[in-house]
C-alpha cells in the first residue's frame, strides 16, 4: 500500500489552507448581510439564484425572469445550494461558509496543477498563494468561484492531453469543458479559443513533418480522444447553449455587450487596454508585489525562450491562445460589432498565463542561483522565506478589508427587517415563479431576498442577452402609468403577474427630488432604446417619456462606456407618493403584506386579481 508523503512544501500548504480558513471564518462569521449594496449589488442578485435554486427552481432557467437564461450561470448556485440543504443554512449563510469550501478546494486543486506541471513542490506552493490568495476571500459569486475553481481544473487536464494522449484525459478535459458552460460564458468562450489553439499547434507540427499525410495522420491518431471529448463536452456545454442556439438562434434584441463596459468598438479604448495590460505585467510598479511579479514574468519569458522542455512550451502555447482569446476584439469588432468582454477573458487567462510563465520564471531563476535545484537547505530558506512573505501580505490586505472596508462594516450590520418580513411572507404564501411588479432596483431587491421572478429588473445583473429587457421596461409602464385598463389586463395576463409591490423608495430608486420637488438626479428608470412604433405606443396609452443620450446602467457613467439614444419614463407619470400608477389599477389589488415604522405604512405588497 502506498503512503502520501507530506513533504514540507506539502505540509507548507496545509498549514495556508487551514491558516486561510481560520482567518476568513473569524471575518466573515459575523456577516449578518452581504458585504454588498442592497440595490445593485451583484452579490444580492447571486444569492438571488441560490435561493431560486433552494425554492424549487430550475437552475438552468433564469432566477429572475420566467423564459429567461441564467444571467449568472448556475454551476455555482447550484453547488452553493446543495451545500446548503445538507447543512440546512439559509442562502446568505450559504454563500459564506461555502467561501470557505471554494478556498480548500481551491487550494488544493491549484497545488495539484502546479505540482503536475512543474514537478516542483516549492514551486508548486508559490503557486497557491499567488494564484488562491487569502485577500480575494470571501467568494460569493459565480465569477471568482469559475477562477479559482474550473480554470485550474481546465488548465491540468489540458496539460494532461497535451503530455498524455490518453482517452480518458480528453473525456475528462470534456467533462470540464463541457462544465465551463455553465460556469462562465467568457471562460468558456476562452476555453474553445485555448483548445483550438492547442489543437492547431499539434496538427501544424505534424504538417511541417509531412505536409497533408502529417494532418491526415493526426486525425487517424488521434480520433478517438477528440471523439472522447466530444462525447462528454458538448452534450454538457448544451446544458447552457441549447436554448441559445436551437431555440433563440442567438438572436439578441438589444445590445448587451456594450451598455456596461468600456466600448471595444473605440480605437481609443482597444489601444488602451493593449498598453494597461502591459504595464500591468510587465512593468508594474504599484507595490513591491507588483515589481517582483514583473521580474518573475521577465524572468519566465527569458526561460521560455532558453528552454523547450514540456512546461514551457505548454505555457508558451496556453499565453498564445490566452492573448488571442483576449485580444481577438481587434477582429470581431469591425466584423460583427462585438467583442467577448476582454476584461473578464484577460482576468481568467492571460492573467492564468502570466502566472504560469512567471513560475518558470521563478524555477529558472532558482536553477541559475542554486548549483542543485533540489538542495533541501536552500530551497527551505529561499522558498520558504518568500512563502511566508507572500502569505503575510495576502492575510495583511484581508484584514484590512475586514476591519476598514465599507462593505465589509455593511455585512456586518443588521439585515432589514423590512425584507425580512417580506421575504417571510413571499416564501411561505407564493411559489418560487410568480412575478411581482415593481420599480427595477426594488424588483432587483425582491429577487435577491426570495428569488421570486419578475417583470423588470437590473439590466446588467439580467446579463441576458436574449430576453427583451427594452420590451418589459415599456410593458411595465404602460400597466402602472397608462390609461387603456384593457391593454393593462392584457399585459398582466402575458407576463403572468402575481403582484404588485411599492415601498418607500419607490420614486427615489428612478428619480431624485429636492425639497422643493426639483428633479435634481436619475438613477434606474424604465427605458427603451429610441424607436418611433414605441414612441407611439407610449403616447397611444397616454405615458409620458422623455429622450436623450445617456448611458443604460446607472453603475457605469463613463467616457469608455457607450451612450445610446434612449427613451426615458418620466417622473411626471407618478400619481402620488404611495400609489404612484393610475388609478384604474386599484380596483385590481388587494392587500396581502404591509410593513410599517413608526406607524406609518412604509411597504405594501398587493396581489392582482385579474381573472384568466
Amino acid at each position: 500500500m502506498k503512503y502520501i508523503k507530506l513533504t514540507l512544501p506539502t505540509i507548507l500548504v496545509i498549514f495556508y489552507i487551514l491558516f486561510g480558513l481560520f482567518l476568513q471564518y473569524n471575518g466573515t462569521s459575523e456577516f449578518q448581510s452581504l458585504p454588498s449594496p442592497l440595490y445593485g449589488g451583484d452579490y444580492y442578485y447571486q444569492m438571488g439564484s441560490v435561493t431560486h435554486i433552494l425554492s424549487g427552481g430550475n437552475p438552468f432557467e433564469s432566477s429572475s425572469m420566467i423564459g429567461g437564461i441564467p444571467g449568472y450561470l448556475p454551476l455555482y448556485g447550484i453547488l452553493c445550494a446543495g451545500f446548503c440543504k445538507i447543512f440546512g443554512l439559509t442562502a446568505l449563510q450559504g454563500m459564506i461558509y461555502f467561501s470557505l469550501v471554494i478556498f480548500t478546494f481551491g487550494s488544493v486543486i491549484w497545488y495539484y496543477t502546479f505540482t503536475k506541471i512543474f514537478k516542483n513542490e516549492w514551486i508548486s506552493l508559490i503557486g497557491v498563494v499567488l494564484a488562491n490568495g487569502i485577500s480575494i476571500y470571501p467568494i460569493l459569486k459565480y465569477t471568482p468561484f469559475t477562477k479559482q475553481i474550473m480554470i485550474p481544473l481546465f488548465i491540468v487536464l489540458l496539460y494532461s492531453t497535451y503530455t498524455n494522449k490518453k482517452m480518458v484525459n480528453y473525456g475528462l478535459l470534456g467533462i470540464v469543458y463541457g462544465l465551463l458552460a455553465i460556469s462562465h460564458t467568457v471562460a468558456f468562450v476562452g476555453a474553445t479559443l485555448i483548445i483550438a489553439t492547442f489543437l492547431m499547434y499539434e496538427i501544424y507540427k505534424k504538417y511541417e513533418l509531412n505536409k497533408i499525410s502529417g494532418i491526415t495522420e493526426y486525425l487517424k491518431e488521434n480520433w478517438k480522444n477528440l471523439g472522447s471529448f466530444t462525447l462528454f463536452g458538448i452534450p454538457l456545454s448544451m446544458l447552457y447553449w441549447y436554448k441559445p442556439l436551437f431555440v433563440l438562434h442567438l438572436f439578441r434584441p438589444y445590445d448587451r455587450i456594450h451598455m456596461d463596459t468600456s466600448d471595444f468598438g473605440m480605437l481609443s479604448v482597444q489601444i488602451k487596454f493593449v498598453i494597461d495590460n502591459i504595464v500591468h505585467y510587465l512593468f508594474n510598479t504599484a507595490s513591491i508585489l507588483g515589481i517582483f511579479l514583473s521580474i518573475i514574468l521577465i524572468g519566465g519569458l527569458i526561460s521560455i525562450y532558453k528552454l523547450n522542455d514540456s512546461k514551457n512550451v505548454f505555457s508558451n502555447i496556453f499565453a498564445i491562445g490566452s492573448v488571442i482569446a483576449t485580444f481577438c476584439y481587434i477582429i470581431t469588432e469591425p466584423l460583427m460589432g462585438m467583442n467577448f468582454i476582454p476584461q473578464y477573458m484577460s482576468s481568467f487567462y492571460l492573467w492564468t498565463s502570466a502566472l504560469l510563465i512567471s513560475l518558470c520564471g521563478l524555477e529558472y531563476a532558482c536553477k541559475l542561483l542554486n548549483e542543485n535545484s533540489k538542495n533541501v537547505k536552500k530551497n527551505m530558506f529561499v522558498f520558504g522565506t518568500l512563502f511566508l512573505l507572500l502569505t503575510a501580505n495576502s492575510a495583511f490586505v484581508f484584514s484590512d478589508y475586514i476591519n476598514t472596508n465599507k462593505w465589509a462594516e455593511v455585512g456586518r450590520s443588521e439585515p432589514s427587517d423590512l425584507y425580512d418580513s417580506l421575504t417571510e411572507y413571499l416564501t411561505e404564501n407564493t411559489d418560487v415563479n410568480d412575478v411581482v411588479l415593481s420599480t427595477k432596483e426594488l424588483s432587483f431587491a425582491i429577487n435577491g431576498f426570495s428569488g421570486r421572478k419578475l417583470l423588470v429588473n437590473r439590466w446588467a445583473q439580467q446579463n441576458d442577452p436574449y430576453i427583451n429587457l427594452p420590451q418589459r421596461d415599456i410593458a411595465a409602464a404602460i400597466i402602472l402609468y397608462g390609461n387603456d385598463t384593457e391593454k393593462k389586463l392584457e399585459l398582466i395576463k402575458k407576463y403572468d403577474i402575481k403582484y404588485i409591490y411599492w415601498d418607500y423608495y419607490w420614486i427615489n430608486s428612478e428619480y431624485q427630488f429636492d425639497n422643493k420637488g426639483n428633479l435634481i438626479g436619475i438613477y434606474d428608470p424604465m427605458i427603451a432604446y429610441s424607436d418611433d412604433s414605441i414612441k407611439t405606443e407610449l403616447i397611444e396609452n397616454n405615458v409620458s417619456y422623455y429622450e436623450m443620450n445617456y448611458w443604460v446602467d446607472p453603475s457605469q457613467k463613463r467616457d469608455d462606456v457607450r451612450k445610446y439614444d434612449l427613451i426615458y419614463i418620466s417622473p411626471e407619470n407618478y400619481k402620488n407618493y404611495q400609489m404612484p400608477w393610475n388609478t384604474d389599477l386599484n380596483e385590481y389589488l388587494t392587500e396581502v403584506w404591509n410593513y410599517n415604522y413608526q406607524e406609518q405604512k412604509i411597504a405594501v405588497l398587493y396581489k392582482i386579481n385579474v381573472k384568466k
